[in-house]
């Protein structure tokens, strides 16, 4: 799998023509899109455990972002499971 990044610091897939995520702020692109746009962690309120499946882990920013809301919001006893199927994963030398 080709990765680039633009001069912006934008993660690029050369193979897709496309961005992995925004170039102004993929962090909060990815808590509006991902965690809203499924109802997290509203979710997983009162729960001790919670699972999510998804299509596509890409750089990791969604479980990244995920993880961060789940350690902010829920008792350290509580386990999150998160399941990616990734058709093109990139290397972890591409990621770090």
């Amino acid at each position: 799998m080709e990765f680039d990044v633009r001069e912006d610091g934008t993660p690029f897939s050369p193979n897709f023509d496309d961005v992995y995520f925004s170039s102004e702020n993929g962090l909060a692109e990815t808590e509006y899109v991902f965690l809203r746009g499924n109802g997290l962690p509203q979710a997983w309120e009162r729960r001790e455990d919670f699972t999510i499946i998804e299509t596509g882990f890409g750089t990791g920013l969604n479980f990244l972002a995920t993880w961060k809301a789940w350690r902010e919001t829920q008792p350290k006893t509580s386990k999150l499971r998160f399941y990616t199927i990734e058709a093109f994963p990139l290397t972890a030398k591409q990621i770090y």
